[in-house]
């Protein structure tokens, strides 16, 4: 019986390690988004307000010229 659960721990602990793994892994992919998110955020942001300011410059330059 003992053998049996000795089997069983060395069978647990290596499951535990597997999904150890897997995690820390998931961990590593998951901060990769986190940072593409926020480089997508702070691009987005330069091109809304790039736009913005395309608009500001175009009305202006119709106020000159009436």
């Amino acid at each position: 019986m003992e053998e049996g659960w000795r089997e069983y721990q060395r069978l647990v602990l290596a499951e535990l390690a597997r999904h150890n793994a897997w995690l820390a892994a998931l961990d590593r992919k998951l901060d990769e988004i986190r940072v593409e998110i926020a480089a997508l955020k702070v691009r987005s942001g330069l091109w809304g307000a790039a736009a913005g300011l395309a608009a500001v410059a175009v009305m202006v330059g119709l106020e000159f010229l009436q």
